[in-house]
């Protein structure tokens, strides 16, 4: 998550404050290196991606002049319990598509990006092992469901506690089809 921005955050007081956040297009470039780095293995399997679906939550702020935006909200950097009130929490959801195989290029993974290839890369070792062996099982429908929220801009976290990190849990989804 390169890019942070500093916004003015609406709270439960009705008060302006300032809060960090997190863009939806860096959650899909995230989507985006985590299918480039696992492409050969799914076509070795006989997969490929048929959708994504994201479920965001989104916190609404207001930068000086420019209105209204919306940003995923960084617990690190959020005061939990008192200061966003839930009326400000959006969500936001997205079905994507992949249109062509992409084609692997160099780059560093994220920690997300590792976190959702290594997902993928599990699911393409259990087709694998379905057709090994005697009697061979064909893939029918698979996806992959992870719930997240992020801590900071450079930390994911799968394990969610109950209260105010729950209302801010993120979903992606990826459903699977044979090639």
């Amino acid at each position: 998550m390169d890019n942070k921005s500093v916004k003015r955050v609406l709270d439960s007081s009705g008060g302006i404050r300032e809060s960090e956040g997190v863009a939806i297009g860096e959650i899909i470039g995230s989507v985006k290196r985590a299918l480039i780095e696992t492409q050969e293995d799914m076509e070795s399997s006989g997969i490929k991606i048929k959708s994504i679906q994201l479920k965001l939550k989104l916190i609404a702020s207001e930068k000086a002049g420019a209105g209204v935006t919306l940003q995923i909200p960084l617990l690190g950097k959020l005061k939990l319990g008192s200061d966003i009130s839930v009326k400000s929490v959006q969500t936001t959801s997205l079905t994507l598509k992949t249109l062509k195989t992409p084609t692997k290029s160099v780059y560093k993974l994220m920690e997300l990006d590792e976190k959702l290839a290594k997902s993928i890369l599990s699911l393409t070792e259990g087709i694998k092992a379905a057709a090994c062996d005697e009697p061979p099982l064909e893939m029918g429908e698979s996806s992959i469901e992870l719930n997240f929220i992020l801590k900071s801009e450079s930390e994911i976290s799968f394990l969610i506690e109950a209260g105010f990190e729950s209302e801010l849990t993120n979903t992606l989804k990826m459903i699977f089809e044979k090639i």
